[in-house]
């Protein structure tokens, strides 16, 4: 083999390499949840519409209240991510729809990506109390422990 094809074979193989590492990093954008039709959202009437009219005009909330049925909400977020970097959300819209303890509406509330609040959790643990193995205590720990003939009331053909 000559020197020019060796050259021309290295040249190939570093650009294949870098338009698959370049081929890599495109965005990824993703598109998540339900957000009924404006028209839809804007005819719901507080104290004439119910859980089942709402239910009829937008279909099943996309989340509801953890304790209560009392507060719907219809939800989507449009966010990309780039490579192995963390997702950035570029839109949010939010629905919630609150009931009365009868069932009909009370409010419609819209919420966007401008209502979004950031939140840091702590990160403080709780102390438990027991005992702390070493790493070598719990690697060995369970040797002897466990029988090797299994249950002893386990009879033959059972």
């Amino acid at each position: 083999m000559d020197l020019t094809v060796k050259k021309a074979t290295k040249t190939i193989i570093i650009l294949t390499i870098a338009m698959l590492a370049l081929g890599g990093c495109t965005s990824r954008k993703f598109v998540r949840g339900y957000m009924p039709d404006a028209e839809m959202v804007s005819s719901i009437k507080p104290q004439v519409d119910t859980h089942d009219s709402v239910k009829q005009m937008l279909g099943s909330p996309s989340s509801s209240a953890t304790f209560d049925n009392d507060n719907w909400y219809y939800y989507t977020k449009k966010s990309e991510s780039l490579a192995f970097f963390k997702e950035k959300i570029t839109e949010l819209n939010i629905i919630a729809i609150r009931f009365d303890d009868d069932g009909y509406v009370t409010a419609v509330d819209n919420y966007t990506l401008d209502d979004h609040n950031e939140i840091s959790p702590v990160g403080d643990t709780t102390k438990t109390h027991g005992r702390e193995l070493s790493f070598i205590q719990e690697l060995f720990g369970n040797i002897g422990r466990f029988g090797a003939g299994g249950p002893s009331n386990v009879r033959p053909g059972n």
